[in-house]
Parts: C-alpha cells; structure tokens; sequence
C-alpha cells in the first residue's frame, strides 16, 4: 500500500501592511510650511473612541456616521441587513462547488455545497455571515469570525446590481472560506483592533469602521484639555491633530494611507500596519512597488490620489491658497453617497465660474451649470477585481471613450518603486525592492522576482550594520529557490540579531530539518517559537510533524490537538491528527479527524486517500473503494489516491481497473519507477505482456534496482 504522507506548513506571513482613511476639509498649508508639533503624538496620548467626541462636536459626528469610512466594518444584523438572501446560487464551475446565502432566526449563513449527478448534496459547509466589509456604496463583502481570526467569504452582494457574486478576486482563485484576514487589509477597514501580536490577523478585540481617530490621531490629551476649559485660546489647537493646519502632502498622506495601491505595500523596518499617525510621513512608514507602469486607462480600487495627481485641476492649483485635494471633494464629516451628482458637480461650477484667476466654462451646451462634469471628466470604470461594480475615475480629464485601451508597459523583471519614487534611488533602494520582489515573488511564485530580490538583497547586506530582516528575507528567498546549504548563515545572522521573531525560526528550524541538522537545535527552534507565540498553529503543526517523523507521535499528537485549540477550522491540522491516529492503530479517532478534514475541505486529496486506506484495514471494502473513488473523482491527478485504489483493485483481481489507477497515476508522475513497476505488475496480470515488459523497463531505466520491475522483465524475457 501507498504509505501515509503529511503535510509541511510553509512559514506564515512576510511582511505587515496598510492603515485606516480620512482627511479634513480646510485651507490647505503650502508645500514647505514646517509641519506643527501636535503634542497628541509627542507624548503617552490614548484612544478614546469616537463617542467622546460626540459632546463638543456633535455636528460632524452625526455627520460622519452617514460618511462611507464610518460604515466601512460593521456587525450584521436584522436592522442592517438589506440583502436578498437565499434570492440565487453562485456556481464555481472550475470545482463544481455552489454557494448561497440563508437568513435563519439564529443569524445569517453562507452554505457551500457539491452536488452529485443525480442532485443530492455529497458536501455541505456552513458559516456564519457576522461582519460586512463595506458600506455598500458597491459592494457587501463578509467575514465569518472564529477563535479571534476573521475570515472572508467567497460570495459578495452587489449593490449596484442587486445581485450575488464572488467576491473580488475568487471568481480567478476560489479561496473558500479559509482566506484569514490579515493585518494589512483590517486596517484600511477598520479603526485600532487589539491584534495579537506576531499572528498577522489574530485579534483580541475588533472596532466596527474608521474612526475619527484614524484622521485626529489619539484623542486623551484633548478631551482631558477640553474638560478642564472649554476653548484654547490660541490659534491652534495642538492637543490633537487637526487635518486643516498638514502641509498639502501631509493631507494627502492621512487619505493615502488608505487610497493608495501598488504590486506591494511594504511596511519600513519595525513598522506595523496600524503605526502611522496623521501629520506624520507616509513614506516613514511605507512604501509602495509595482511589476510595471500602469496605463493612461488604468484605475485601481484604492489608487485614487494617484490619479488625481494627474488631473490639470491639481497641478495647476497648487500655487492657490486652497489648492485642489482630496477635501475639496470629500467632506469626511458628511455623508455623500445618496446625493447624486450634483453634489460633485457644484464643486466643479464653483471653480469654474469664471472668476478672477478661474477657468470659465466653455460656451457650448454640454457645459452649462446643469450639465453632469462627473459623468464626462471622471468616468466610473468596471473593474475585474470587482465585478458589477463601478469606481470613479479620479483622474479629470476629457476622456475619448472611443479610444482603444493601451496595454501595460512593462519596466523590467523587477518592481519599481511608486511611492515615493525617489525610493528608487539612494543607500536603502536595494535593501527595500529586494524586500518587495521575494514577498511578491513568493505570493505569486514568480521564480524570476525572487532570484531579483535575492541579487539585491545581497547587495544590501553587504555593508557594515544590515538589516535583520533584510538578512531574514535574503536567507528566506534563498530557501524559496531551494538554495537551503546558501540561506543558513543569513536566516541564522537574522535570529541572532533579533531572536524574538518567531517567523524567522520557524524558517530557520524548517531549513534545518531540510538539510538533515540535528534534530535537538531544531526542535528547539520550533519551541521557542512557539513560546513566543503559542497561538501560530502553523508553526504548531510544523513542530508535530518534525515529531511525528522523528516516531515521537504521542507527542506529535499532543501538538496537533493543540493546534486545533488555537484554530478550529484548521483542516491540516485535523488531517495529521487522524493520520497520526491511524499509525497508531486507533481507527476510530482516525476516521473522525479524517472526516473533518473532508469535511472542511471536501477537495483534501491526501484525506481522502488516507481514509481509504483505513477502511481497507477494517476490511470495510465497499466504503474504501467508494472513498477512494470521490478522491479522484474530486482530485482527479492526486496521485496517492490513485496509488491505493490499484493496489486495491489488484488485491481484488480487478486487473483491468488496476491497471487504468496506475496508468493514470503514471501519466501525472512519469520519472516514479514504482509507479511505473505497479502499472507493470496490473499490465502483466491483465495479460498485456509486451506493455508489461516496456513499462518495466521504463522502471529499471530510471532505478536499475527496482526489484519488481526487474522480476518481471526476467519473466518474460
């Protein structure tokens, strides 16, 4: 029989992203006015929530609650809910796998389900819909929360088409519902949460929506002040940011935070998605790289900033008192979204009237006070990454709708930075775009970036004091191109110089075990780990297996169970669970992990097979053979499954079955000589003599010391 495998947990997350959203309507500061010291980000100042400052500003707060960002994450409920539920199926016709929605008296559901040929369900997976991302000005997107993770759900309500659909990006690559919300995207939807650390999207509290805030910084020292007098007397409030008194790239930086997109948003050395304060430097805390230049007719979701760079109205308003920004559109304390154009449309007439120092209108009829600007000059645009749904353009310009649509220049196999772009230069460039192209690389599996970032990140590590984690992701790209003997003294320098990271030794352990070290340093590595951060069940799960394959597997299977605990929808984790249960004989707590495994992931080949294999031990031989039939009926070239069903069927004498499982088999593994010496053996029983002796020598080609195939090439010779 095909023995049992087990999986290996790649090392979690790379690098932390993005924040929060907002700016506030006012004159704008020019470009090098010196920026104020506001003492709410100098000294110990606290959040307090956006409720307290309802008291003394309750106008804009009543405002602001109307606005998108204030409903950007929220708690769905009965009085919220404005979907159709259970109103159409989505079908993912690359799987087979179905989708709707249910709206019970306990709550609101979205089911998963397969159908056989005859209709009836052979899967059915059910999760909670607890949280909406969006305020649905397009789209209701859902997140199912378990164990303090947060989790996206594959099918998003469309406002602006009143209909179902997968959500951005699982119509290309169906993530089910096992796609964790990391920290770089709660934070461009969310206020401050209390994450866990070093977990990358574990949280022990979770805000609903932007607060103010995210726009004001910390707001303790300014309601202690305002408690204690009710006014200040000077010209500027320094208790608390106030947007009005940024420079104009310090504006544009508390609405960038957000609204800025690229291949890769990489956070600075020692940065975390949610540090960055307004009236700071974005570009202290981030930097932005893309594969290529985008098109004139390109738009991105959140790269409106960008484009309105481009726009005439900015560039040549930027010597005016109150130059063309974000706020000049945008009130963030009014909501806008049901009041239709002309809302937008008035701004444009008030700097278009004519005016000293004012572009008039054009004389002709499409430029009378009633005429719809937006509709013309700011174009919304479909998007693929969001189906049925349309986003403004923010680039203002006169666009030729009949112009046909350039495509993407490309720069060179690298990533260039955008912002800013003078990142492209000076002594941190290399150490930042290798930085950028290993994690691009390894999310794309672009083999190409990661042997760029590698060539710079080795430049950048070659000076006097180098970054620990431009050593870590130098050792850890190595590692991606399996260059394991190479990555050892960089992943090493990294853990001396900060051995409080538990990622780097997970990697470092996982490379140890790679190159065959001793297995106490490695062991200790993945403890160590874990101390630092018990609730990693990858990591977890990676410290089971190393024990498992050291025969410790009572203790492998202590951790396992423990990384259930921690993640309960972990389908890896009950996989190893039951698979360790079978080697140690005990069928029944086997089948039940098995069972769970299949059952959150009804796709888990290796599960499958597996429990196949535990049937054929109880002799329940109907139920292996049917197990190993939805296997490959699901996973069609999983080839262990494959394996154990022709052994099954040449235990049974079902020689022409046999050898269809080994051919199959064969043809997705073509240089595996015991694949090939089975299919041999089937081949031969089944009477196919010459087929028989090719297909051993096939095997003896590749192993000369394959004992079945030589014995059946000696047969028939």
């Amino acid at each position: 029989m095909r023995t049992l495998f087990l999986y290996l947990i790649a090392p979690i997350g790379l690098l932390l992203f993005l924040y929060g959203c907002g700016q506030s309507a006012a004159p704008s500061a020019s470009h090098d006015q010196p920026e104020l010291a506001f003492a709410n980000l100098l000294g110990d100042a606290e959040f307090v929530g956006s409720t307290a400052c309802f008291d003394c500003h309750e106008a804009e707060y009543q405002g602001y609650q109307e606005h998108g960002m204030a409903n950007s994450m929220f708690r769905l409920t009965a009085d919220n809910a404005k979907e159709e539920f259970g109103s159409e199926v989505v079908l993912d016709s690359t799987s087979g796998l179905h989708y709707r929605t249910v709206r019970a008296d306990s709550g609101f559901y979205m089911e998963e389900f397969l159908l056989d040929s005859s209709g009836r369900k052979t899967h059915q997976l059910f999760r909670e819909m607890q949280w909406v991302v969006g305020s649905g000005t397009s789209a209701r997107t859902y997140l199912s929360e378990q164990d303090g993770w947060f989790y996206e759900l594959p099918v998003t309500w469309y406002t602006q088409q009143k209909r179902w659909d997968f959500s951005p990006g699982y119509r290309l690559a169906n993530k089910r519902f096992d796609r964790k919300i990391v920290d770089r995207c709660m934070a461009c939807h969310n206020s401050y949460p209390d994450p866990v650390p070093q977990t990358n999207g574990q949280y022990n509290e979770m805000p609903e929506g932007i607060g103010c805030e995210r726009c004001h910084g910390p707001g303790s020292l300014h309601v202690a002040a305002r408690l204690e007098s009710a006014s200040d007397s000077a010209d500027v409030d320094l208790t608390i940011v106030n947007p009005a008194h940024l420079s104009l790239d310090r504006k544009l930086d508390v609405c960038q935070q957000c609204h800025q997109n690229a291949s890769v948003s990489l956070l600075r050395t020692g940065r975390t998605a949610y540090d960055y304060r307004p009236s700071e430097k974005l570009d202290d805390y981030i930097a932005f790289y893309a594969a290529h230049e985008s098109n004139s007719e390109g738009i991105g979701v959140i790269s409106h900033a960008e484009r309105m760079k481009l726009s005439a109205c900015f560039i040549e308003t930027q010597t005016l008192n109150e130059p063309l920004q974000c706020t000049t559109c945008h009130d963030p304390h009014e909501g806008f979204r049901t009041k239709g154009p002309e809302y937008f449309n008035s701004t444009c007439i008030d700097c278009h009237a004519g005016q000293a120092g004012q572009l008039a209108l054009p004389s002709d009829a499409s430029h009378s006070e009633t005429a719809n600007c937006i509709a013309c000059h700011m174009p919304k645009t479909d998007l693929i990454e969001a189906p049925h749904s349309a986003f403004t353009d923010h680039w203002i310009r006169t666009v030729d709708k009949t112009a046909p649509k350039a495509l993407p220049t490309h720069i060179d196999a690298g990533l260039t930075a955008v912002f800013p772009k003078d990142q492209q230069q000076g002594s941190e460039s290399d150490m930042y775009r290798g930085m950028a192209e290993v994690t691009e690389g390894q999310r794309t599996g672009n083999r190409e970036l990661i042997e760029s970032g590698v060539i710079h990140l080795a430049s950048s590590i070659a000076g006097e004091a180098p970054s620990s984690e431009a050593l870590y992701l130098h050792g850890y790209g190595l590692t991606l191109l399996a260059r394991y003997v190479e990555s050892v003294a960089s992943l090493e320098e990294s853990v001396r110089m900060d051995p409080t990271q538990a990622e780097r030794l997970n990697t470092l352990a996982q490379t140890y075990e790679r190159l065959g070290r001793a297995p106490g340093p490695t062991e200790k590595l993945y403890r160590e780990a874990l101390r630092i951060q018990p609730a990693l069940s990858d990591i977890r799960l990676n410290l089971g297996r190393f024990l498992e394959s050291s025969n410790r597997i009572d203790d492998a299977i202590v951790e396992y169970k423990r990384a259930i605990e921690e993640e309960v929808w972990n389908d890896i984790a009950h996989y190893n669970l039951g698979t360790a249960y079978l080697r140690k004989g005990d069928f029944d707590l086997a089948e039940s992990y098995l069972l769970g495994a299949i059952r959150l992931n009804p796709f888990y080949g290796g599960a499958m097979s597996n429990l196949g294999l535990l049937y054929i031990q109880q002799n329940r031989l109907n139920l292996a053979e049917k197990t190993l039939l939805m296997a490959i009926e699901r996973v069609p070239d999983h080839v262990e499954s494959l394996d154990n069903l022709g052994t099954f069927y040449l235990n049974k004498e079902d020689n022409k079955a046999a050898v269809s499982m080994f051919r199959r088999a064969s043809t997705a593994v073509p240089q595996n000589d015991t694949l090939l010496a089975k299919l041999a053996l089937a081949l031969f029983r089944n009477d196919e003599l010459a087929a028989a002796k090719r297909t051993a020598e096939q095997a003896l080609a590749i192993n000369q010391n394959n004992e079945l195939a030589r014995q059946i090439v000696d047969a028939l010779s």
